[in-house]
C-alpha cells in the first residue's frame, strides 16, 4: 500500500477505532476452539511478542494481531527503546500486516548498538502489547550464555521448563533445535487427560491447518513468556510439517493426505509466518551467527533442505550409498566453510538429529544405529569425520534435539572408549515435554534401559531417559561449561527444578570432563 493509503487508514483507525473492536467470541478472526485460550488482558496481541535472529546491530521482533473476522489488513505502531517505559525511544514506525501473512507481524531492526539490552512494543489505537525484551550479540565477547530446548509437544505436557529458561538471568540467547510444534491429531501422540488438546481436531496438512497449530502453541503462558524475555533461533526438525520426513516425503505423510510438496510448503509458510526468523532470499533456514573470536554458532537443517530418504536398517542395500545424504550437496559445502573458518575459537552446532553414534537398546540385550540421524548416513558422517580429523578443526561442539533424551557423547566414527580418535564432543538435549522412555515402559525398565544406552554405546558419558529438560551452555576462551536441568513434573504446572549433570570441555581436547 502507498504511504498516503497507509495515513489515510491510520487516520480512520484514530477516528473511529471501535472498527476493530471485537469481543472474546466467535466474532474474532481465530479458530472457535482457541476462544477459551484468549487472556482479554492481553487483546489484541494475544499471542504476546517474540524476538529472534539476533546480530551485533539487528534483530527481527515479531507479534499476531487478533481482531475482527471483516479486517483484512491492519497498519500497526511499532517502537524500540533501551528503558521499559519507552520515555527515549530510539526507533519506531508504522508496519502492517493482513490475511495475507495471518496477521502476523516481522520487524528486522536495524542500526542497533551491540551487546545491548533493548525493549519493545506493538500499538494500535488504544491498545498496546506486552513488553518484549532483547538482546543483539556482542561484538567480541570473552563469554556468553545459551540455552538449548528441544522436542516441545502441546499434548505431552505443560511448558514449565520454557518459563525456567525465561525467569535464568545467566541466559543470554535460547536455540529451539526443532519439533517446536508437533502434527498430529488429538490424543494420537500425546496425553490428553491432562487437559491439553491439540487444536485444530485432526491431523494438520493445510496452511490453515498449521497456522492454527502454531497459534494454539502461541498462546501457552509460558512460551509467551519465553519469548518475550529471551530472543531466540530456531531451526526445525520433522514435526514442524510431518514425521521422519525428508526432501520428497514424510513417514507420516500419506497418499489420501494430498501432494507432499505443497504439505511441506505450508509447513514450512506457517513456520516463517509464526516465528522471530530472518527473512532470506533462498529461503534456507540454516544460517550462522559470530561472536567475535568466541564462537560461531552453525544453526543446520538435517530434515528438509537436502536429506534423502532414510533406510531401515543397516542390512538395507542403500545403507552406504554415496550418494544419500544428510545435508544434501550445497548445506555440505557451506558447513565446511564455517567449520574451516579460523577466525572463531568454537563452532557450535545447532543440529537437529544425533550425530553419534547412537546405538539404540531393544531391552532384549541386542541394539540397532538410530537411523533416522547421522547413522542413517554413513558415508556423509564418515565424511565430515575424516575432514575434521585430517583439518585438524579444533572446538567442535554440537548440540542436539529430536531425541526426547539427554546425552553425553564423544563423537568419533565407531564410539569407541578411547579418546585420541575424538573429532568432537555432543550434547543431546531431551525434550521440553515429549515422550520420554518412561512414558512407554514401566520406571524400572526405562532405568535398565538407560545402563543400557551405556553399555552398548561406551563414548556415552551420561544418560537421563526418563525426565523432560533442557540444556544451559556457557561459552569461554578456556572452555564451554555445559548443564542438564530438568522439571520435576511437565504433568501439571510446577515451580521446581533441578540441575543434574555438569560437563566442562577444554580448548582443543574433546573430551568431556564430568563436575559432578
Amino acid at each position: 500500500m502507498k504511504r498516503i493509503g497507509l495515513m489515510l487508514l491510520m487516520l480512520t483507525m484514530l477516528v473511529n477505532p471501535f472498527i476493530l473492536k471485537a469481543q472474546i467470541s466467535d466474532e474474532l478472526n481465530i479458530h472457535p476452539d482457541l476462544i477459551p485460550l484468549l487472556d482479554k488482558n492481553m487483546a489484541p496481541f494475544y499471542h504476546g511478542v517474540a524476538s529472534g535472529d539476533p546480530t551485533e546491530n539487528s534483530v527481527v521482533l515479531w507479534t499476531k494481531v487478533t481482531l475482527n473476522k471483516n479486517i483484512s489488513f491492519i497498519p500497526i505502531e511499532w517502537q524500540i527503546a533501551e528503558d521499559p517505559d519507552f520515555k527515549k525511544p530510539i526507533g519506531k514506525g508504522i508496519t502492517s500486516t493482513s490475511n495475507e501473512q495471518d496477521f502476523t507481524v516481522k520487524i528486522d531492526i536495524t542500526d542497533l548498538e551491540e551487546n545491548t539490552k533493548y525493549y519493545y512494543r506493538f500499538m494500535l489505537p488504544g491498545d498496546t502489547s506486552i513488553v518484549g525484551q532483547t538482546l543483539t550479540l556482542p561484538k567480541d565477547p570473552t563469554e556468553f550464555t545459551m540455552a538449548f530446548a528441544s522436542c516441545s509437544n502441546y499434548e505431552w505436557g505443560y511448558f514449565n521448563n520454557y518459563r525456567f529458561i525465561a525467569e535464568d538471568p545467566e541466559v543470554d540467547l535460547v536455540v529451539h533445535l526443532g519439533d517446536y510444534i508437533y502434527e498430529y491429531a488429538p490424543n494420537v501422540y500425546g496425553d490428553t487427560s491432562i487437559g491439553r488438546v491439540n487444536v485444530p481436531a485432526r491431523e494438520i496438512t493445510t496452511l490453515d491447518d498449521y497456522r492454527t497449530r502454531h497459534s494454539l502453541y502461541a498462546l501457552d503462558r509460558d512460551l509467551i513468556k519465553l519469548h518475550q524475555m529471551k530472543p531466540m533461533i530456531t531451526t526445525w526438525d520433522d514435526h514442524e510439517i510431518a514425521n521422519n520426513g525428508y526432501v520428497d516425503g514424510a513417514q507420516n505423510h500419506q497418499t489420501n493426505e494430498g501432494n507432499w510438496q505443497t504439505r511441506k510448503n505450508a509447513g514450512k509458510q506457517a513456520y516463517y509466518e509464526w516465528l522471530p526468523i530472518r527473512d532470506n532470499s533462498y529461503h534456507e533456514l540454516y544460517r550462522s551467527f559470530k561472536l567475535g573470536t568466541l564462537l560461531e554458532l552453525v544453526i543446520l537443517d538435517t530434515r528438509i533442505a537436502g536429506r534423502t530418504k532414510q533406510v531401515d536398517s543397516e542390512s538395507d542395500a542403500g545403507y552406504n550409498d554415496s550418494a544419500r545424504t544428510i545435508l544434501g550437496k550445497d548445506q555440505y559445502s557451506w558447513l565446511m566453510n564455517k567449520l574451516t573458518d579460523k577466525t572463531t575459537r568454537w563452532k557450535i552446532i545447532g543440529n537437529q538429529v544425533p550425530f553419534g553414534p547412537m546405538y539404540q537398546p531393544d531391552m532384549k540385550g541386542s541394539s540397532d544405529k538410530y537411523m533416522d540421524g547421522w547413522d542413517g548416513y554413513p558415508f556423509e558422517r564418515k565424511k565430515l569425520i575424516k575432514a575434521i580429523a585430517r583439518l585438524k578443526i579444533k572446538n567442535v561442539v554440537w548440540l542436539t534435539g529430536d531425541y526426547h533424551c539427554s546425552f553425553a557423547l564423544e563423537n568419533d566414527i565407531d564410539g569407541t572408549v578411547t579418546t585420541d580418535d575424538n573429532v568432537s564432543v555432543e550434547f543431546v538435549v531431551t525434550s521440553i515435554t515429549s515422550a520420554n522412555d518412561d512414558e512407554w515402559l514401566s520406571l524400572d525398565s526405562a532405568k535398565t534401559g538407560r545402563q543400557y544406552y551405556l553399555d552398548f554405546n561406551p563414548h556415552c558419558k551420561y544418560v537421563n531417559n526418563i525426565d523432560n529438560g533442557y540444556v544451559v551452555v556457557k561459552v569461554e576462551n578456556t572452555q564451554i561449561t555445559t548443564h542438564f536441568y530438568y522439571a520435576e513434573t511437565v504433568r501439571e504446572p510446577s515451580q521446581i527444578k533441578r540441575k543434574e549433570k555438569t560437563f566442562i570441555v577444554m580448548d582443543g581436547k574433546p573430551v568431556l570432563i564430568p563436575q559432578d
